[in-house]
């Protein structure tokens, strides 16, 4: 099929000049396409809308006091860390611009995960279309191969984590504004206007908000302008120099915020490379998770929610055979990327894309967080999804200088290709489809996780912590909550047997035992989770409940003061001191030791009081502070507050 009178300039597959402003596709073809990809997009994920929060979303949302607070809590979620406001803070993670959105869909709809999981998914979407976008400006040949790669990339199975866990909404948004970057910056590059230049920056700043691992961009954005345009190189550095400038103006921001760049004390157990014996051994072990994820890219299945300790294990030997093929692909891969840079070949973009947006996570330059898990490819398989789309126009002997071909040259292509595609975006929808239901709950996501990874020690506490959880029993049996407890009790013995010193660990050991009323193992357990972990306000708040559960008010006071020190956003556990407040005033008052039992109650009235301010729903908190009001002989008071509990659900 010959190529327009329109197309006759871009027959160059290998760089696009941008110093002309047309834009050679068919626009209806591409709005077509472009609102296929949306509606794919948008049903392949639909599943999840009516989801729990599960994973991360308690840190981040559910349980964070700050995201809690609403709008009235942005300025603050402005100058602290991603986490603040939740009982175990990391405090390296500066991620704002996610964490506001979250405090606003709070909000606007308090406790309900459907407004997130709804924003998810139309962000995803929104994300496949603004790809299909992008690609068609910068690489400009046969947009079916183009929309073959955006939905690739839509369908992939190795996203679910991505879009079913709606803290994971910072890796969409991320991507989001990189690129809207991207095409900003293609605009800049055809009109030369400041503004759109400025605009661009603005928005990698936004993505910088978002996630850290955007900062892969001041790389990115040189590689896309010398492979697919005609600009200069001193055009090209003049644009890379913002970008950096940028950058730098995030890490001041981020230094000036946290305090300095990276996390500090990261956990062997979240980040099992850290357990390698040298450096060597390390850096093997990263580049061995390399090779899982490029396999992942291939074959997403099995599909996990962790990999963590004791998942993967580290390389101790560099005679390690999938250290060594992992190391042989990459190199190889690197090696030609090089050699057919200078010609601009587009295998050699996309595996330098992949290499480089994969550079923050792959634990080779600085350790992170995490050893491996599924949404740090979110924004890498964009090449993975090119290479593939590129092979199918090649094998299916697609013309790829015809930007915009009718539809009948799909039909005269290689026909086994074309089904061999089909039939794999089929079965990549079907996987996406299938894992979006495993992410409905923590349940049924560490239930299902567990098979595939059972000796994950993370995985463990998280199912044995979500079997006895308070939310959790409720409205279950007494035969059904005896059945969680003994699961949660094996998984925590096993969990123990792999790793000893993990405080979370023992701290739901601690909230077994005294579900069956054996305080002593319980403060035992509580202890040794907060000498693991010192300084963590719910392991006091534990220790205490065991002091008071076994009549020690005093001792109960001191730890439940330790804890509201620690932190004073939790309402139940000001709730908690003012009980032990009101057991030592009641037992001061049935000795008619009038004045200390007026001090004792008075304290308790002002911490129940405290955690009434701090969640206003607080029944229970109600109901003492009314009884408390009517022990001191206010039953003016008293009645009102016990009022305002029986109007509450």
């Amino acid at each position: 099929m010959a190529p327009s009178k329109e197309n006759k300039k871009n027959k160059n597959t290998k760089s696009a000049n941008v110093s002309s402003t047309s834009f050679a596709y068919n626009k209806k073809l591409i709005v077509i396409l472009s609102f296929i990809l949306f509606i794919v997009s948008f049903l392949l994920y639909k599943n999840t809308l009516h989801h729990n929060y599960v994973l991360d979303d308690a840190a981040v949302i559910k349980e964070n006091t700050l995201t809690k607070g609403g709008v009235h809590s942005i300025k603050q979620i402005l100058s602290s860390s991603y986490r603040e406001g939740f009982v175990n803070n990391d405090h390296g993670i500066y991620r704002p611009l996610t964490k506001v959105m979250f405090a606003i869909e709070w909000q606007l709809a308090p406790d309900k995960p459907f407004l997130g999981h709804l924003m998810n998914v139309i962000f995803y979407a929104l994300t496949c279309v603004l790809l299909f976008i992008f690609l068609i400006r910068f690489i400009k040949i046969n947009v079916y191969i183009l929309f073959f790669a955006a939905l690739i990339f839509a369908v992939h199975p190795i996203h679910t984590e991505v879009v079913a866990n709606i803290k994971s909404r910072d890796e969409i948004m991320s991507a989001f504004f990189l690129l809207i970057s991207l095409l900003t910056i293609h605009k800049y590059l055809l009109k030369k206007n400041i503004l759109l230049l400025v605009s661009s920056l603005i928005c990698f700043f936004l993505a910088l908000l978002s996630k850290e691992s955007a900062i892969m961009y001041v790389a990115i954005v040189p590689l896309m302008i010398y492979f697919f345009t005609e600009t200069s190189l001193k055009e090209n550095l003049k644009i890379t120099v913002f970008t950096i400038v940028t950058a730098i103006a995030y890490l001041v921001l981020h230094i000036k915020v946290m305090g300095s760049i990276g996390i500090p004390n990261i956990h062997p157990t979240d980040n099992p490379i850290l357990m390698a014996t040298s450096f060597v051994t390390q850096k093997a072990s990263a580049i061995y998770i390399l090779g899982k994820y490029l396999l992942l890219l291939f074959i997403p299945h099995p599909l996990s929610c962790d990999y963590s300790f004791n998942v993967i294990p580290v390389v101790t030997s560099l005679g390690n055979p999938g250290f060594l093929l992992a190391l042989i692909v990459h190199m190889a891969l690197l090696i030609y990327a090089i050699i057919k840079f200078k010609e601009k070949q587009f295998l050699s973009f996309c595996i330098l894309f992949y290499l480089i947006s994969m550079s923050i996570a792959s634990n080779i330059f600085m350790v992170i967080g995490t050893n491996m898990a599924e949404r740090l490819l979110f924004f890498p398989s964009i090449a993975f999804s090119l290479v593939i789309a590129y092979f199918v126009g090649k094998l299916a002997k697609l013309d790829f200088k015809t930007l915009t071909p009718n539809w009948n040259v799909i039909l005269k292509a290689n026909k086994l290709v074309i089904l061999i595609f089909g039939v794999l975006l089929i079965l990549f929808s079907i996987k996406t489809i299938a894992r979006n239901k495993v992410w409905r709950n923590g349940v049924i996501l560490y239930e299902t996780d567990l098979k595939t990874v059972p000796n994950s020690t993370h995985l463990l506490l998280f199912h044995a912590d979500n079997l006895t959880l308070k939310d959790s029993l409720i409205g279950i049996s007494d035969e059904e909550r005896k059945n969680r407890f003994a699961t949660a009790q094996k998984e925590i013995e096993k969990l123990m047997s792999l790793y000893e010193q993990m405080p979370d660990a023992h701290n739901v050991a601690g909230r077994i035992w005294y579900e069956y009323k054996n305080y002593d193992m319980a403060y035992k357990e509580y202890s040794r989770a907060m000498s693991l972990n010192p300084g963590t306000a719910s392991y006091h708040n534990n220790v205490a409940t065991c002091y008071f559960s076994t009549g020690k008010f005093r001792e109960a006071v001191a730890e439940f003061e330790k804890s509201t020190e620690l932190n004073n956003l939790d309402a139940d556990t000001f709730c908690n001191l003012g009980s032990a407040y009101g057991e030592i005033g009641m037992a001061y008052l049935r000795n008619k030791v009038n004045d200390s039992a007026s001090i004792f109650l008075h304290l308790a009235i002002d911490n129940f009081t405290t955690a009434t301010q701090l969640k206003p729903t607080y029944k229970g908190a109600f109901q003492f502070l009314g009884l408390t009001y009517k022990a001191i002989g206010d039953t003016i008071n008293g009645s009102k507050y016990l009022g305002i509990a029986n109007q509450l659900k």
